[in-house]
């Protein structure tokens, strides 16, 4: 049910009265009569149900209702003020929501807005990165990107991106023990490994010939950037995503050290609303650009 408000105009009489001490000059400086001032005035004490004025002598001053509705009043119109100047004789720019993986955002994204940016003249972006579980973001933003299967019921979505993962190690850990890429799979094996709480090694393994027995790792991480971080550092050497380590490869931070590769079925997917088709469209061809060029772009082993 839509509340019911005292009209702006009483409660504009109401705080020039308030500042003024009188209703005649308050009607001077609103050009209306003294009459329709404290009409203004009588119809708001009504709707509050309690008196906002005493008078006293020639001057009316506040009652304690009525100082305090005058400080909260203030600081409305002040508020309403600041939302007119903010889009009156303004252009307003097109605004989009965007709802990005923590992972991506950090490894990826963030290197990347200026190019994003530029892609989209004419628009800002709000940029949230929601948990992975809360599917009721979708709901709440233009645009996601998200990790998954493809699977959102409800809401439209495009692949962005397939992937393959590799081992990845930091040169300086090689040439620090007398190696240098490629390397046979078990001689990886044999390196400081790092872990990765939603990864397994073990489709690894089958791929490389090897046994499948999860191997000790010194570090385990939940977030794959950090994961990627500590590999580029000389820690050890992990399972990492083409897309989220391709500037650090590009930077000769990380190089893959076998050609043993897995392909990814979990893989990032944009998913939106359905009504936002077009409203998202640009953003969507964008962000597939950008990652192409980052693909593309990829240190071979």
């Amino acid at each position: 049910m839509l509340k019911r408000y005292p009209s702006l105009q009483s409660m504009q009489a109401f705080l020039q009265a308030a500042r003024a001490g009188s209703f005649s000059s308050a009607a001077r400086q609103l050009s209306l009569t003294h009459s329709a001032i404290s009409q203004q005035i009588r119809t708001l004490e009504e709707f509050v149900g309690q008196p906002l004025f005493v008078r006293e002598g020639a001057r009316v001053v506040l009652t304690d209702a009525g100082a305090l509705f005058a400080n909260q009043l203030g600081d409305g119109f002040e508020q309403i003020d600041r939302a007119l100047s903010s889009v009156k004789e303004r252009a307003v720019k097109h605004t989009l929501t965007l709802d990005v993986d923590p992972e991506l955002a950090q490894s990826w994204l963030a290197a990347r807005l200026p190019a994003l940016l530029g892609a989209l003249t004419g628009t800002s972006l709000t940029m949230l990165s929601a948990p992975r579980h809360d599917r009721s973001a979708f709901e709440r933003v233009d645009l996601a990107l998200r990790y998954g299967y493809g699977e959102w019921d409800g809401f439209e979505n495009a692949l962005i991106c397939g992937d393959r993962l590799t081992v990845m190690g930091s040169p300086t850990l090689l040439s620090a023990r007398g190696l240098a890429a490629p390397l046979a799979p078990q001689q990886v094996l044999a390196l400081p490994l790092l872990g990765y709480t939603k990864r397994s090694w073990i489709p690894w393994l089958a791929a490389a010939g090897l046994p499948e027995a999860e191997p000790h790792a010194i570090a385990v991480f939940d977030n794959a950037a950090g994961l990627i971080a500590a590999a580029s550092a000389g820690v050890g050497v992990g399972l990492a995503r083409g897309l989220l380590a391709a500037d650090a490869q590009r930077a000769g931070k990380l190089i893959e050290l076998t050609s043993v590769e897995i392909p990814t079925h979990y893989n990032l997917y944009a998913v939106w609303p359905r009504e936002k088709a077009e409203r998202v469209k640009r953003l969507v061809d964008a962000i597939r650009e950008l990652v192409a060029q980052t693909v593309n772009a990829r240190r071979p082993l």
